[in-house]
């Protein structure tokens, strides 16, 4: 008799599983409209038979996923870059804690980057509120994407989160595959990347030892970094802020996810650069003396961040920000007059909204890009800059 697969509800699609999705997305019509815009060079015919003949999902990502976001980033990014992915073994499968900017770019970039070292397929996660249609259902688990759930009672949230615990772990300690997670819940708005402890926490959970740094080392965690020259949805993040601060609480429409998703797709980036930290294993101090477990989780955290910290590529327009911000030409070899210009031109463009004052949404979309260069110095505030 065959197990039941306890990741059935959360988990990517299988091979066999593929024909039906494959089924349900070519009947539908946004779906087809999406794939006259993003490979418009092969006619929609062919480009159908093409995807009926698709008989794997390693071979759906390299067909068809991997086109269409080759296609995205062509409209909307001039040139991104990666390092330190050469001193990874590749043998070896790594949990990319990576900071969050945004939705779906973060980890399409990821994927692209190793899809073109013919590197293994990396799991990605993605919250099931943004997963409100069986289209979307599909297109996410026929990309890898495995579901982690946002809502619900306390009790299931708790047992939610240890099944996705329980995935990730199975995954990269089995050598299955490499998973991309984000260091937080939803992404960083205001360019501060901090991990949170609620996510080691919940990747401990599905480790029966109850040594934490054992249950960390496990897992091959690796700081993703990735820096953008330009935000994305950089007023869209400004306004929730002061909206926030406001109002004490910012309620999302339902409309929101999806404008966010949008933009944060076509919005101009500019350049992007994408680094892969080194195994933070070696950098735990297991002689560290902690009065509780929390302390311990917030170490670990700090570990991560000083590696975020250390692998930002920081552009002219966060030297900008932060010498405006604070008063102070201190960065002002790092720019010129034109890259000055250029940027505050996008500033008071983005800071031109309906329902939020001009002048401060211009001034926190330009702490948003000083944040990173903050976090920077603090992390370097021994060491003259």
């Amino acid at each position: 008799m065959q197990k039941s697969d306890p990741f059935i509800e959360i988990r990517p699609y299988k091979d066999e599983e593929l024909p039906m999705a494959i089924n349900r997305l070519l009947k539908n019509k946004g779906f087809i409209s999406s794939l006259v815009n993003f490979i418009p060079e092969i006619p929609l015919n062919i480009l159908i038979k093409k995807i009926k003949r698709v008989e794997t999902i390693q071979e759906f990502q390299t067909e068809i996923f991997v086109p269409i976001c080759k296609n995205l980033i062509e409209r909307s990014i001039d040139n991104w870059t990666v390092s330190g992915y050469d001193q990874l073994d590749k043998n070896k499968c790594y949990l990319f804690i990576a900071n969050h900017r945004d939705i779906i770019m973060d980890s399409a970039i990821l994927q692209i980057f190793l899809n073109s070292q013919n590197d293994n397929i990396c799991l990605s996660c993605i919250g099931d509120n943004l997963l409100s249609s069986q289209i979307l259902t599909d297109v996410a688990k026929v990309c890898n994407m495995f579901t982690i759930t946002r809502n619900g009672t306390p009790r299931e949230m708790v047992m939610n989160s240890k099944l996705v615990s329980e995935y990730i772990r199975t995954n990269v300690v089995n050598s299955t595959n490499s998973v991309w997670i984000a260091q937080r819940n939803g992404r960083t708005k205001d360019g501060c990347d901090k991990t949170q402890q609620s996510v080691l926490k919940m990747l401990c959970s599905s480790n029966k030892s109850t040594n934490i740094y054992n249950s960390i080392k496990e897992l091959n965690i690796v700081p993703l970094t990735i820096s953008y020259e330009f935000e994305p949805c950089d007023n869209l993040k400004a306004r929730e802020i002061i909206l926030t601060k406001k109002n004490k609480k910012y309620v999302k429409t339902p409309e929101e996810d999806f404008q966010s998703m949008s933009a944060g797709i076509f919005d101009y980036k500019s350049q992007v650069h994408l680094h892969f930290g080194h195994v933070i294993n070696a950098d735990i101090d297991e002689s560290l003396a902690f009065s509780c477990d929390n302390e311990k989780f917030q170490y670990v955290c700090s570990l991560i961040d000083k590696q975020m910290y250390a692998n930002y590529h920081l552009w002219p327009n966060n030297y900008i920000a932060y010498d405006i911000v604070n008063n102070t030409n201190r960065f002002q070899e790092f720019y010129t007059d034109m890259h000055k210009r250029d940027f505050m031109q996008h500033i008071r463009k983005r800071a031109n909204i309906d329902d939020v004052v001009f002048f401060k949404m211009k001034q926190q979309l330009l702490i948003i890009y000083a944040n990173p260069v903050k976090a920077f110095l603090e992390m370097n505030k021994e060491n003259k800059f």
